[in-house]
């Protein structure tokens, strides 16, 4: 069995805008309160430290939990945005991985 390059998906570069409503934007953020985060759609990874808090976030929530933010207390705020290393590999991490088992099995037998 050959291994030949594939191309797995084509576009533009300004296409990642699509990948970026698919991922999730990292927060963090020192509040007054932090009191119902868990709790929001979307949030995930949550960790709280005092008054600090750093989670991700889906795309399509971060306005809902902006406005959660605002209504705890937000002294600071960061939010970053997914790199696009972060973009690809949310978007291709288990195919990558999979491709990667199958060529690790191939050489194993050779």
């Amino acid at each position: 069995m050959s291994l030949e390059p594939k191309t797995i998906e084509a576009g533009a570069p300004e296409d990642t805008s699509e990948l970026r409503g698919m991922t999730r934007t990292m927060i963090i953020a020192e509040v007054a309160r932090t009191d119902g985060l868990a709790e929001l759609p979307g949030v995930h990874a949550l960790h709280v430290e005092g008054s600090r808090v750093r989670f991700d976030v889906d795309t399509s929530h971060l306005d809902a939990v902006v406005r959660r933010l605002s209504e705890l207390g937000v002294r600071s705020l960061v939010s970053q945005p997914p790199t696009l290393e972060e973009l690809f590999l949310r978007h291709y991490g288990e195919e990558l991985a999979n491709e990667t088992a199958l060529v690790d099995r191939l050489r194993d037998r050779s």
